[in-house]
């Protein structure tokens, strides 16, 4: 609804809610986030604290006022798009609109600054991008092909354009939206499958496990490895009993049997990791082994789906304590969001092995694409019963193409000097 459109009362709402907006983003921007009250703000707009909460329910919401129009823009341009225009193309050009926006304000830099800074922003804008996923992979969904794994494919597509659409920095979101929309519309045209032979998976240790050791385990790594375990299995234990927000770190530090400073020494990063006993290193290496020394003749995207087919929530057959960890995460939205933090600190090595297996340039754009893509699917398979399934429907559309890969069919090749057609 325009301004020429609204009622006397109507456009009185909107001009309130725009200078609360405007007073609070200002205060925010000098100050800090943390260092700014509620009251601060409807002090700076002239109006009451209940007038406030009227307009916005939450101090976070006061700095994505504009959460609402983006989800009804993303959803619109989708169910009203002019007939006979591609799902694909609509969401394009939807995301180049907003491109521009942001580079017309002086002050997304500074917005964008504010958000990386501040945790509970940060939480803020992955919840609220995720609730913006569920509605447009809904109008997806019903915008497309009536198959087997519609609804997985849509969630997927939602994700990845959503990527495209957060206002993080870049240096031409213009580039990155036709790289991404081309990938989602076309597939991975698998340029490694043409590129210079690989050494054979001989000339290195398998994919699917780390190196031998040189020899057994002493004593030390034994009981550093005993240590590591009794703390991850108090954490699952106590977080499965009475929840993971209502257990501290000095609880599962005694239920372990040690201190909270060795606690920590085992795992830097906190309480979210405490269920998750990996060594990241050992995980980045594993996806760049497998990109490297997958098997002549097949492509990186089927020696990826084969190595995560193995792992986490894709494995077959897990044991119950095994089921019960990822229960828990499923459930946890902090264990959650650190595992899929866990799977995205690969994205630079992975898109580098990416790039050297398909005779790309160093960081190229589509590879790079494609490694943060396949590296959220052990996230899209938290939101489903069937995480093998998620996986076979996600990797097979990063192979042909959306809705294409629901089908079987691969769509014709756009020409790479033409803008995509999709």
């Amino acid at each position: 609804m325009t301004e020429a459109t609204m009622g006397r009362r109507e456009r009185k709402k909107a001009r309130t809610r725009q200078a609360i907006a405007d007073a609070a983003m200002e205060l925010f921007l000098e100050r800090g986030f943390d260092q700014v009250a509620i009251k601060d703000v409807a002090e700076a707009a002239d109006v009451s604290m209940s007038g406030l909460f009227k307009h916005f329910p939450t101090k976070e919401s006061l700095v994505f006022d504009e959460e609402d129009d983006v989800q009804a823009g993303l959803v619109s341009a989708v169910r009203d798009r002019p007939e006979g225009t591609p799902v694909l193309r609509a969401l394009r050009a939807w995301l180049l609109a907003r491109a521009r926006e942001g580079s017309a304000d002086a002050r997304t830099a500074a917005f964008l600054d504010l958000i990386a800074r501040t945790p509970a922003l940060s939480d803020y804008a992955r919840r609220m991008w995720r609730r913006h996923e569920e509605e447009l992979a809904e109008a997806i969904r019903q915008a497309g092909p009536d198959a087997p794994g519609a609804d997985i494919a849509a969630r997927a597509v939602a994700r990845f354009v959503l990527d495209r659409a957060q206002p993080w920095q870049r240096d031409d979101p213009h580039a990155e939206i036709d790289a991404a929309v081309t990938l989602l519309a076309h597939g991975w045209p698998a340029p490694e499958l043409h590129a210079a032979p690989h050494p054979p998976p001989c000339a290195a240790p398998s994919s699917s496990a780390p190196p031998s050791p040189a020899r057994p385990p002493g004593l030390r790594e034994r009981k550093k490895a005993a240590t590591r375990q009794a703390i991850t299995e108090a954490a699952v234990e106590l977080f499965t009993a009475r929840g993971y927000d209502n257990v501290g770190v000095r609880e599962i530090a005694e239920a372990a049997g040690t201190s909270i400073a060795t606690l920590f020494t085992y795992f830097p990063d906190g309480k979210a990791s405490l269920v998750f006993p990996g060594d990241r290193g050992d995980h980045i290496a594993a996806l760049v082994r497998t990109v490297r020394f997958r098997r002549p003749g097949q492509s990186v995207l089927a020696a990826l789906r084969d190595h995560m087919a193995g792992r986490g929530p894709f494995a077959a057959n897990p044991t119950p304590d095994e089921q019960r960890v990822l229960d828990l995460i499923r459930a946890t939205p902090e264990l959650r969001d650190y595992a899929l933090r866990s799977w995205a600190v690969a994205q630079e090595p992975l898109t580098a092995a990416i790039a050297a297996a398909a005779a790309l340039p160093a960081g190229d754009l589509t590879a790079r694409l494609l490694a943060r893509y396949v590296l959220q699917i052990p996230d899209l398979a938290t939101a489903t019963d069937d995480a093998r399934r998620t996986l076979d429907v996600v990797t097979g559309i990063l192979e042909r193409g959306w809705p294409a890969g629901l089908t079987g069919r691969r769509p014709r090749t756009t020409p790479a000097a033409e803008p995509p057609q999709v």
